[in-house]
């Protein structure tokens, strides 16, 4: 599964960041599939990669070779006029580095395909059931709250009043030298599978 954060959460929209696109300069789209797993979970911890303010419209990525522009189909060569610009949000973000702050956990999925391939540009009502955006969208950010996270959302087995500190690849482990983030108030288990643990936690980046 690709969704680290589990449907039970409590927070305000106050504390909601709607700025930040998930950074997939370099990334293999292909790979960003309803299903999979990776950067593009939601539950993800991420920090600011871009953070230059962008001016009164969108950014429209025209650079060749570009992987935007390829999932858009609208690469061209010198021999075509003109081109169709793959509106994206120029402010990014990615996973946190271990032991940093953060700004917050990314509350939706970054998608590109559907479970059988299907460009979910073109398919709006899959990807809002999917609770997800397409790559260069704005992502939400949740920097403060009650979250119930799955087992890959976390590094190790914290334990019932463990500070939680940012690990590697964007997931929260018990705290030793990093930032403190958020603690564990309550652990649970999947009804078929006891070793699937949760973790409900209180976060605040």
């Amino acid at each position: 599964m690709a969704k680290r954060i589990l449907p039970y959460r409590d927070y305000s929209e106050h504390d909601v960041v709607n700025l930040f696109a998930l950074n997939v300069s370099g990334k293999t789209l292909s790979s960003f599939v309803s299903g999979g797993t990776g950067d593009f979970d939601s539950g993800v911890v991420v920090s600011v990669s871009a953070g230059a303010l962008p001016g009164e419209v969108s950014e429209l990525r025209a650079s060749t070779p570009d992987n935007l522009r390829d999932y858009l189909g609208a690469s061209f060569s010198g021999a075509h006029i003109g081109f169709n610009g793959y509106p994206a949000n120029g402010m990014t973000v990615a996973p946190a580095a271990a032991g940093s702050r953060g700004l917050g956990i990314t509350l939706r999925e970054t998608l590109a395909f559907d479970e059988n391939g299907e460009k979910l540009l073109y398919y709006k009502q899959k990807l809002d059931e999917a609770q997800a955006v397409l790559p260069g969208q704005t992502v939400p950010v949740l920097t403060r709250g009650l979250v119930l996270l799955a087992a890959s959302a976390i590094s190790g087995t914290p334990s019932v009043g463990d500070d939680l500190e940012v690990k590697t690849g964007g997931k929260l482990g018990t705290q030793a030298s990093g930032a403190v983030v958020g603690s564990v108030i309550a652990i649970g288990e999947e009804s078929d599978d006891s070793s699937a643990k949760k973790y409900l936690c209180k976060v605040s980046f």
